[in-house]
């Protein structure tokens, strides 16, 4: 699994544990285009402890949401749209991001942090693009994000204890598929047949 991770982060978190967490988390919900799921799914099979991962990832993804909405605030749609291309940041991705936003107001915050439609520092700008008040975003961030981090850690958990037998398995479906499909579509070449 941490052939997934970028090798630096990797590297970040299993060195770092907590502080590595919360660094990665920061970084991947404010500037790195790397996706929270990578980060988190990683940590936990890297063998983070699910605590940790929680607490930690919460912290850090909850304060890089805050650097994505005051670039959204401070420095408005022409800056966003001129350095987005960077963190695959698009203009129709902040045009859907912004028009939830308008739409739902700070409940737009939790339901885009529980279900990520949209990457999360997309998001974040466009919440501070839209001028949600900065405390109810902070809240619904902090309290989104809690139950992804749930299920991805204990995701991270299962694949580390079973990666064995996930591996065993693939490689023994991939050797039946490979017989399975040689069987079906064999042929006899045309100097042997009669």
């Amino acid at each position: 699994m941490t052939e997934t991770i970028p090798p630096a982060l990797a590297e970040l978190i299993s060195k770092h544990g907590d502080l590595g967490t919360f660094v990665a988390m920061f970084l991947e919900s404010s500037i790195i285009p790397i996706p929270s799921e990578v980060v988190i799914v990683g940590a936990g099979a890297i063998g983070v402890p699910f605590y940790s991962i929680v607490v930690f990832g919460a912290l850090g993804s909850a304060l890089g949401a805050m650097v994505g909405y005051a670039i959204g605030y401070y420095g408005g749609r022409p800056v966003v749209l001129k350095f987005g291309k960077y963190i695959f940041i698009t203009h129709s991705r902040l045009e859907k991001a912004e028009a939830f936003a308008q739409k739902y107001g700070a409940w737009s915050v939790l339901l885009g942090r529980i279900l990520p439609i949209v990457p999360f520092k997309v998001f974040s700008i466009a919440s501070g693009l839209t001028r949600i008040p900065f405390v109810p975003f902070a809240v619904c961030t902090l309290i989104g994000v809690i139950p992804r981090l749930i299920l991805l850690a204990l995701f991270g958990a299962v694949v580390a204890q079973y990666l064995k037998v996930v591996l065993v398995g693939a490689v023994v479906l991939a050797i039946a598929y490979g017989i399975f499909h040689f069987w079906k579509h064999r042929s006899v070449p045309p100097f042997i047949q009669r």
